[in-house]
């Protein structure tokens, strides 16, 4: 029997630097805002979680703050975007 991943394998890029982009290895189990405010750590960014979302941009997707990543289509190898102000 196949055990279910518990992780996504995505790209990530932000609104003001799409010529920048990261993978990251990211756990379903967390909150869209707790991943805005873990990437806002990471990367040193001034993000206000409630002020940016998160876009799946080949799936055309905007990811709610208040639900977690594994309440999403998501798979390994979508691509993600910050944006906002």
């Amino acid at each position: 029997m196949a055990e279910k991943e518990d992780h996504l394998n995505i790209t990530l890029y932000f609104q003001d630097n799409k010529d920048q982009s990261y993978d990251l290895r990211i756990p379903k189990n967390i909150s869209v805002y707790h991943l805005l405010t873990e990437i806002n750590k990471i990367f040193q960014k001034q993000i206000q979680p409630n002020k940016y979302q998160i876009k799946v941009k080949n799936k055309r997707i905007i990811l709610d703050d208040n639900k977690k990543l594994k309440d999403y289509p998501l798979t390994n190898g979508d691509i993600l975007e910050v944006i906002g102000e």
